[in-house]
């Protein structure tokens, strides 16, 4: 996985949550400007955002050291961790991108947000394993332990009445197509918050030439 996109996204959340503190600064920490600012409906909204914004911050460190590892050398347990962390720090983050774009009134590329291959595979393999589905069509799949050691997510389900389904997929191909949506939707927030930021630039210089007459 290239570190140029992971690093370029850590550097875009950075930059987000950088500026909102700078405007959280120049008033003085009143959180119902700041909600005003940002747009959202309420302090509540405004917590969200923040919160996920430092979600986001927290699972890129999953991702970095999903990347660092060596999974020839490991343990199956510590290959477990590996894969169901990484493929739940996915899932967080699909969640916490949401719930920015929610709270901002953002409402382009939600589909490809909701349907990334990665999240599928999480709950294939990392959330649901033994009841996917519902009622006739509940199945369960089964992890290929070996693929582990290939930095592989693989398996299959059996038990479904339509179709046996196999699943084969490499971990860091998945991870590096969310990034790619994950950088894109986090650019289109940047852009919005500073649109913002110039919009606050401009009031308080205006309140300051009123104030000074």
């Amino acid at each position: 996985m290239e570190y140029s996109m992971l690093n370029r996204i850590d550097s875009i959340i950075y930059d987000i949550r950088r500026g909102i503190s700078e405007v959280a600064e120049s008033f003085e920490s009143d959180t119902k400007n700041l909600v005003t600012f940002l747009n959202v409906a309420d302090e509540n909204a405004y917590s969200s955002v923040i919160d996920s914004f430092y979600l986001l911050e927290d699972t890129q460190l999953a991702k970095h050291s999903f990347c660092d590892e060596d999974f020839i050398k490991e343990s199956f347990g510590k290959l477990y961790l590996m894969f169901y962390g990484v493929l739940n720090s996915c899932y967080m983050q699909q969640q916490a991108i949401l719930v920015i774009c929610q709270k901002l009134m953002i409402e382009q590329n939600i589909p490809e947000i909701k349907n990334i291959e990665v999240v599928a595979y999480r709950n294939d393999f990392a959330a649901h394993s033994s009841n996917r589905g519902r009622g006739k069509s509940e199945h369960s799949f089964i992890l290929n332990r070996l693929a582990l050691r290939e930095g592989k997510v693989k398996g299959y389900t059996g038990n479904l009445e339509t179709d046996c389904i196999f699943r084969d997929a490499d971990i860091i191909s998945l991870i590096s197509e969310w990034d790619l949506v994950l950088e894109r939707q986090l650019e289109l927030i940047a852009t919005r918050l500073l649109n913002e930021e110039e919009k606050h630039a401009k009031s308080s210089e205006c309140s300051t030439v009123v104030t000074s007459l």
